[in-house]
């Protein structure tokens, strides 16, 4: 079998990769695989870290029976009659994507998505707590834009997870009120930036009624901001199957939070969390929402 790494092609360029130079000796060494790397100047590890651990740099890779990616693959690259593995943003209908499924169609291309692979009904890929990590660092740099009380770097630019900390020691805080939704990968990422800031946790009913002169946080769940239709009453497998049953009374935490961290997964069938109209009597400066679906 001939497995291919492909070039990240989608703007911005992402450095991550499916395989490291490491994983790549070991699958070559236990399953006697041939494994193609495309160059990329873009990747975190260098086209010369693949070629010492017995992987063949190859800009054509054509003969390979399957090709490896993380974002989207651009139409114009997409090779005919392959298989690929990538994300390919399409799960929930994305009209951005669109193109890209009817292309994937059209070439007769095997499209094997990392969101749908499963155990037991749970994801097993993900990039849940970095995302987190990250989507909540970035809430701050935001908020440092608009309050010009500190200036951080993107998390782009830092090359490692104790650069995000020592950036983070620079964040000035004053009596801010932050929410985040979610009890998962992603919303526990935010939270570890949250703690390492030494804000404070505390519970929904402090956070709608009190006044604080110090930095908090509050972290709520579905049933938090989900209430049923006709008696109010929140019953979690009846939600996951009828969200439509439900109303949606977030609007209630956005009132005076300095910044929302969204790290919650959203059903479409649940229907709108918040429109423009929510934010009109809001207090909030940042939204930062860690998800890929965009609007």
């Amino acid at each position: 079998m001939k497995i291919g790494l492909i070039r990240e092609q989608k703007k911005p360029f992402d450095k991550r990769v499916c395989l490291s130079p490491q994983q790549c000796k070991e699958l070559i060494e236990r399953y006697k695989l041939k494994i193609f790397v495309q160059p990329s100047p873009h990747r975190c590890f260098d086209d010369i870290d693949y070629n010492k651990y017995g992987c063949c740099i190859k800009e054509d890779l054509q003969e390979c029976d399957l090709l490896l990616g993380i974002k989207e693959v651009p139409v114009s690259c997409l090779i005919p009659n392959k298989k690929y593995m990538f994300f390919s943003h399409t799960i929930k209908k994305q009209e951005y994507n669109r193109d890209l499924l009817k292309n994937l169609i059209s070439k007769n291309i095997t499209m094997i998505d990392y969101e749908v692979i499963k155990d037991k009904g749970k994801r097993i890929i993900g990039f849940g707590r970095f995302a987190g990590i990250v989507g909540a660092y970035n809430a701050f740099f935001g908020y440092g834009l608009k309050s010009k009380n500190f200036k951080i770097k993107r998390a782009f630019e830092l090359e490692t997870f104790d650069a995000i900390c020592s950036e983070l020691s620079k964040v000035d805080l004053n009596n801010e009120k932050i929410l985040v939704t979610g009890k998962g990968r992603v919303a526990r990422g935010a939270m570890d930036i949250l703690d390492f800031l030494k804000i404070k946790k505390v519970n929904k009913y402090d956070y709608l009624n009190n006044h604080f002169n110090y930095p908090v946080y509050c972290n709520i769940d579905i049933s938090d901001y989900y209430e049923r239709k006709n008696n109010g009453v929140f019953n979690k497998q009846e939600f996951y199957k009828k969200p439509f049953l439900y109303n949606c009374k977030l609007n209630d935490f956005i009132k005076n939070p300095s910044i929302f961290i969204a790290g919650h997964f959203h059903n479409p069938e649940a229907g709108i969390l918040l429109n423009n109209k929510d934010f009109i009597n809001s207090q909030l400066k940042v939204l930062s929402d860690i998800s890929c679906d965009i609007g």
